[in-house]
């Protein structure tokens, strides 16, 4: 049968080129043809593309690469633009996860292509190539097509030194980064803000700032740096070094060169303030951000960054009023913003507000990680539990109908912190101060579990509810589901703008 499959597909791709026949495509007169009929090598290529271009569109990409291996089977030519956008939307395809067996199947056939059709190739294609192993991080398939590219000499472009540098940088290669770097030094010459930003990003990955420094000073002196790409780059770099200073320096910098803020660099200063625990400082930038005067709008991250400093420092209760701030402007928190806020919880010894936000994250459908997994043990280990805080997270899994988690994770203990992520916003979360289960039941679920097999608490129970003695955390939701609740430090946000 597999047989028989493979000749019906040659008879459907010869049909569609219409091999033996004439070309209705190629017949057709068009502005570039000058309405001349091309040569026989193109109308073989444009038929063969537009097979493929026609299977990816109704059928999808992954068949669009089985019609190309016929082809390439039965020594059918086609041309390097519809390969590359094949592979390009094999890496980019957002109906289905980064896939690396349907990606690395993808590039055998780019490199089969290059072979059988060496001269109809350029930069171009070998970038699609390079940033696909970039993506991947695999440096020796990267290092193989680059000395692939030299064998044919194929001449790289800024942008393939951009991909170089950044794949070698996240490597943490700087070695290699640099050696690049002053070797390509005719695409450094034409090289444009987006392969600078790359350069600069390689360097600070790489723990080299003051080199990342020198090369904008280079182009501050060419007049070349007025970019907010490399202001922010560089933001995050002084951040990440806790060097507060030169990065506010930079950051108030920017107007005065005419170089626009965006919403990632002020998460990215906001940031380099909490890394560095200026939290009136990050307080101020969201008030900035958020004020009407502002041209740009906060996102997810914007107040996730701060939520995260709050937490970080025991400040449960302003956390909390950041997260009802994010839930009135529209933003949706995601699994990561719960998980912070559940890791401030065990920070300041609130055992039922963090029950509560877990049983939260569950009923607005978001599914916990690995991470929650070791928030929970911890947050029942300041409950009471010495041993058997592993088995009290497998019934609250269970009561909740969760998979039982997997203790010992790689992931549940590299995720200690909880912190927030830098990605993209879940669609289905949201937050909201107290839990609808929680409000008909008087108490998170959870709380039964504790009764059964905890020593009396601090605070103990009241009318079915848990009750916080911290006094940072006093303002709980889940304290009392018949109270409104109460900020204990501050009633207005440090940070809020009025109207």
């Amino acid at each position: 049968m597999e047989c028989n499959r493979n000749m019906a597909a040659e008879l459907d791709i010869k049909q569609a080129l219409n091999i033996g026949g004439s070309s209705s495509v190629a017949k057709v007169p068009t502005a570039s043809r000058g309405g001349r009929r091309e040569s026989a090598q193109n109308e073989k290529y444009r038929g063969s593309a537009a097979v493929l271009e026609d299977i990816m569109k109704r059928q999808g990409v992954d068949e669009a690469w089985t019609a190309l291996e016929d082809m390439q089977r039965q020594g059918l030519v086609t041309d390097k633009y519809t390969v590359s956008r094949m592979l390009m939307k094999t890496v980019g395809d957002g109906r289905s996860k980064f896939a690396p067996s349907r990606i690395y199947r993808g590039m055998s056939i780019v490199e089969r292509f290059i072979e059988q059709q060496p001269k109809d190739v350029d930069e171009v294609l070998f970038n699609a190539l390079l940033d696909t192993c970039c993506r991947l991080k695999d440096l020796p398939r990267l290092e193989t097509i680059v000395a692939m590219m030299k064998k044919l000499q194929v001449t790289p472009s800024p942008v393939t030194l951009g991909i170089l540098v950044k794949t070698y940088g996240q490597a943490g290669d700087l070695a290699k980064v640099l050696q690049v770097w002053e070797e390509m030094g005719q695409q450094k010459a034409r090289a444009n803000s987006v392969t600078y930003g790359c350069m600069l990003d390689a360097c600070i990955k790489c723990g080299c700032l003051h080199k990342a420094e020198d090369i904008f000073r280079t182009m501050r002196a060419e007049g070349k740096h007025k970019n907010t790409i490399l202001y922010t780059t560089l933001i995050k770099g002084y951040g990440m070094e806790k060097d507060l200073a030169r990065a506010l320096e930079l950051f108030r910098e920017m107007p005065s060169e005419g170089v626009p803020y965006n919403t990632i660099t002020y998460n990215s200063m906001m940031d380099a303030c909490v890394k560095c625990g200026d939290l009136p400082a990050a307080e101020g930038l969201l008030r900035e951000l958020t004020s009407r005067e502002s041209s740009v709008e906060p996102d997810l991250i914007s107040f996730s960054t701060l939520l995260k400093g709050y937490c970080h420092n025991g400040y449960l209760d302003k956390a909390l009023q950041v997260a009802e701030s994010m839930k009135a402007r529209g933003l949706r928190s995601d699994e990561l913003v719960y998980n912070t806020l559940m890791d401030g919880c065990v920070k300041v010894g609130d055992v039922s507000a963090g029950l509560g936000l877990f049983e939260e994250m569950v009923q607005v459908g978001l599914k916990p990680s690995a991470i929650t997994n070791s928030i929970l043990l911890r947050l029942y280990q300041k409950a009471g539990y010495e041993d058997g805080a592993s088995e009290a997270v497998v019934q609250l899994y269970q009561r909740h109908g969760l998979e039982k988690p997997v203790c010992g994770d790689r992931n549940t203990r590299r995720g200690q912190k909880g912190g927030p992520r830098h990605g993209q916003s879940s669609p289905t979360s949201s937050f909201g101060l107290q839990s609808p289960a929680v409000a008909q039941l008087g108490s998170p679920f959870g709380i039964d579990i504790l009764r059964e097999n905890l020593p009396p608490l601090p605070g103990g129970y009241s009318n079915g509810s848990f009750h916080s003695n911290n006094s940072s955390a006093c303002c709980s939701p889940y304290g009392s589901p018949t109270n409104a609740p109460t900020f204990a430090t501050s009633p207005v946000p440090p940070w809020h703008v009025p109207g």
